[in-house]
């Protein structure tokens, strides 16, 4: 699995589309919504999961990711609130099984912005949106932290709806 952040992304509508358009695979996320790598991590390791059992609810193991991320059981609500959009000017991605780099290097050959350090992610993420998307109260902040509330939603998403 390869993970990479760009910022400062003049493309992301092209890029968008090139993904709907089968010109590679990949999992484009808002990084408005992602706390840490750790988050998508969980979220990708989910979606191989169920990929394998043959269990996913989305076509492919990228819309996977994507829908693994989400509190909602709704695909379209969960790509509206976690995909990328756009008009984003940064952008998290996901590659599963790139086994040679051909989809890395497409992905880069493509963006028209900076790659990043994925550990920066965290300065594009807006905590009050993903609070009340995830429906983290300031007391469950108060014994854990968002990251920790988050996984756990991750994880638990066949068992719990939020």
């Amino acid at each position: 699995m390869t993970l990479m952040l760009f910022s400062n992304v003049l493309n992301a509508a092209e890029v968008r589309k090139c993904v709907m358009g089968g010109e590679f695979e990949a999992a484009l996320l808002k990084t408005s919504m992602i706390l840490e790598p750790f988050q998508v991590i969980v979220a990708a390791n989910r979606a191989i999961h169920l990929h394998r059992i043959k269990k996913m609810m989305t076509k492919n193991v990228h819309s996977e990711v994507l829908f693994s991320l989400s509190p909602s059981k709704n695909i379209s609500d969960s790509f509206r609130k976690f995909g990328l959009a756009d008009n984003e000017t940064s952008m998290f991605v996901v590659i599963v099984n790139d086994t040679d780099g051909s989809t890395c290097q497409a992905v880069i050959d493509r963006v028209k912005g900076q790659l990043t350090d994925i550990t920066d992610v965290g300065k594009y993420s807006d905590l009050p949106t993903i609070q009340k998307v995830y429906k983290i109260s300031e007391t469950e902040l108060s014994v854990c932290s968002a990251v920790d509330a988050v996984v756990s939603r991750i994880s638990s998403k066949d068992i719990v709806t939020v």
